[in-house]
C-alpha cells in the first residue's frame, strides 16, 4: 500500500479540481435580433425579458436554420438579420457569441440574402444635429449632408453637434441604418 503525504495529496486534489478548468463554459440564451455588424463582429439582440445587449461574436461561429431549413441550404453569420429569433451559445468566460440556431426566420428569406460587399460599410462624419427622441443623427460627410435612423437608438445619448464619429452603416429593407457608431 502506498502512503501520501499532505503535499502529494494536495498536488492530486489541485490536478483534479484543475482540470475541468480548461473546458470552455458555454451558456445558452435566446434573443431576436435587432441589429448585427458583420465589419465590428458583434450583434445586437433583446431577449424574451425585454433587455437589449450587443453581443461579440467569434468570426468563425456555427450557423443552423431549424425554420425554414431547405431555404438556408448553407446557412452563414450574414445570412441573420433582423427580426430573427435566435437560440444562441455563448462562452461564458469571454462573452462571445460561438452558435446560432435560427428558431424563427420572421421575415421573407429572399430579403435575407447577402446582397455582397455594399451592405454594411464605415463612413467618417461629423454630427451635424442629434434626435435622440426619434432616434435620428444627421451627419456631414465628404458628399455633404445626410440623416440616418440609428438602430438601437440609445447609442445617441453620449453625442452632440460638432462630434467626430465612424458610423457603421448597413442596408435594413429598402434604407441604410446605423448600427453602430463611434468617436474618432
Amino acid at each position: 500500500m502506498k502512503v501520501f503525504t499532505k503535499a502529494g495529496l494536495a498536488v492530486l486534489m489541485a490536478a483534479a479540481v484543475g482540470a475541468p478548468a480548461l473546458a470552455q463554459s458555454l451558456t445558452k440564451e435566446r434573443a431576436n435580433i435587432l441589429a448585427v455588424d458583420w465589419n465590428a463582429m458583434q450583434v445586437r439582440m433583446k431577449d424574451p425579458q425585454g433587455r437589449e445587449r450587443t453581443w461579440k461574436v467569434k468570426n468563425d461561429a456555427t450557423v443552423v436554420f431549424t425554420d425554414k431549413r431547405d431555404e438556408f441550404p448553407n446557412p452563414k453569420l450574414t445570412d441573420l438579420v433582423a427580426p430573427m429569433y435566435v437560440h444562441f451559445t455563448y462562452n461564458a468566460d469571454t462573452k462571445e457569441i460561438v452558435a446560432f440556431d435560427v428558431a424563427e426566420v420572421g421575415v421573407e428569406p429572399s430579403r435575407t440574402k447577402d446582397p455582397g460587399p455594399a451592405t454594411a460599410s464605415q463612413q467618417q462624419a461629423t454630427i451635424t444635429a442629434v434626435d435622440a427622441n426619434v432616434g435620428q443623427v444627421e451627419v456631414q460627410l465628404p458628399s455633404g449632408r445626410k440623416t440616418y435612423v440609428v438602430d438601437p437608438s440609445n447609442q445617441l445619448r453620449n453625442f452632440k453637434a460638432g462630434d467626430r464619429v465612424t458610423l457603421s452603416i448597413a442596408k435594413q429593407g429598402d434604407r441604410e441604418v446605423v448600427t453602430a457608431i463611434r468617436r474618432r
